[in-house]
């Protein structure tokens, strides 16, 4: 099992590198659209990019998503994460811990965060499967939990909620029941917080209020449009044979609900929102926040950065972080918590979907935001 967990993470990041395995919907960042304001009153220069998740204050709103570990191949990549993330403030969540739990001579590739990062809010990463029984093992008992945890040092623990993944992988995990339960009991008994997170299929209304029932402290929307995991188990089946696999996995490529969509069905639990799946720019991640992200995660544009060099990374958070304060300026906001209350109008198939679904107060609200706080002439902002 352990050298099968290890081969499989190599697999994953060798893929995702060398392959196209991303979602044909994309992440509809297109449908949102913040509305323009001529009249700014902001300096470019002086934009406060700052934010407070779970505690923790954070340079900016950019959230290094949870990748990869469980590979000595992989200590690098994690190692230039782990340095940027230092650098500039930001959070950082490590890839799906198991592989280490059970094989604790693999933890280097995920320990290597703290060391090269001591003052960075760090994520801890375990499968939801992994916490209760499955076919070919038990499940996690919470000292194994509180091992990934103390692995890292870490500030938060993910459960990583996928289904998706698992039932398009040759050797997933195939019982999801009891995970609720599982969850619950966990989130009562380990000290640190813990974040409900998805890997690309997205979260809704009703399953955000159960995620918030169930004790969790935050959400990550992992919403479709980014890298899709059934793609890329879909490439692992075909090298090994299995077309059954593979047909599924390329049947449900485009499965789940895009990330846009998500946060604002996920915003009714009222918790901290990370906003992960398809963001590929600043402009991207200002759209995120003006739907109610607190944080705003990138996954393969950071993984493909950090497999070239530390410098590449650098280059990556520079030119991001610089796209977004020109969002900001041209939304009128001159820190993130203006942005949240930024005027966004939402078109296309994404305004559909909310419109079916029950959103069309939010839709109004999120469009005229700055009108309901009122202005004057002569007088700025209200």
């Amino acid at each position: 099992m352990t050298d099968e967990v290890r081969q499989r993470k190599i697999e994953h990041v060798n893929i995702a590198l060398g392959q196209d395995i991303s979602a044909p919907q994309r992440a509809s960042w297109q449908d949102i659209r913040l509305v323009h304001q001529a009249l700014s009153e902001i300096n470019l220069d002086e934009i406060d990019t700052s934010v407070t998740f779970l505690g923790q204050r954070l340079r900016y709103p950019i959230f290094i998503s949870s990748l990869t570990g469980g590979h000595p191949d992989v200590t690098t990549i994690n190692r230039n994460l782990a340095r940027a993330a230092e650098e500039y403030g930001l959070a950082l969540g490590v890839g799906s811990q198991r592989a280490a739990v059970v094989d604790p001579q693999l933890a280097g590739s995920y320990t290597i965060t703290r060391t090269q990062a001591p003052g960075a809010f760090l994520i801890a990463n375990i499968g939801a499967p992994q916490l209760i029984a499955q076919a070919r093992h038990a499940p996690f008992t919470l000292e194994q939990v509180q091992r990934a945890i103390a692995m890292i040092d870490a500030n938060a623990l993910a459960i990583h909620l996928n289904s998706l993944q698992e039932a398009t992988q040759p050797e997933g995990d195939h019982n999801a029941a009891g995970e609720v339960a599982a969850l619950r009991q966990l989130a009562q008994h380990i000290e640190v917080p813990v974040i409900a997170k998805e890997t690309g299929a997205g979260i809704c209304r009703e399953q955000a209020l159960l995620l918030r029932s169930c004790g969790v402290a935050a959400i990550d929307v992992g919403g479709a449009g980014g890298s899709s995991m059934p793609a890329l188990e879909a490439a692992r089946a075909q090298a090994q044979g299995d077309e059954q696999t593979a047909t599924i996995g390329q049947l449900y490529r485009d499965w789940g609900i895009p990330t846009p969509i998500a946060l604002v069905e996920s915003g009714v639990a009222g918790l901290p929102l990370i906003a992960t799946g398809g963001v590929r720019s600043g402009l991207d991640v200002a759209r995120a926040l003006a739907l109610g992200a607190t944080l705003v995660g990138l996954g393969f544009p950071f993984l493909k950065a950090a497999s070239e060099s530390y410098e590449r990374v650098c280059e990556l958070l520079e030119g991001t972080i610089a796209q977004l304060k020109v969002a900001m300026q041209l939304s009128g906001a001159g820190n993130v918590a203006q942005m949240r209350e930024a005027d966004v109008v939402v078109l296309g198939a994404t305004r559909e979907w909310l419109m079916l679904r029950g959103f069309e107060e939010e839709l109004k609200r999120l469009a005229r935001r700055k009108r309901s706080r009122g202005w004057q002439i002569g007088a700025g902002r209200r």
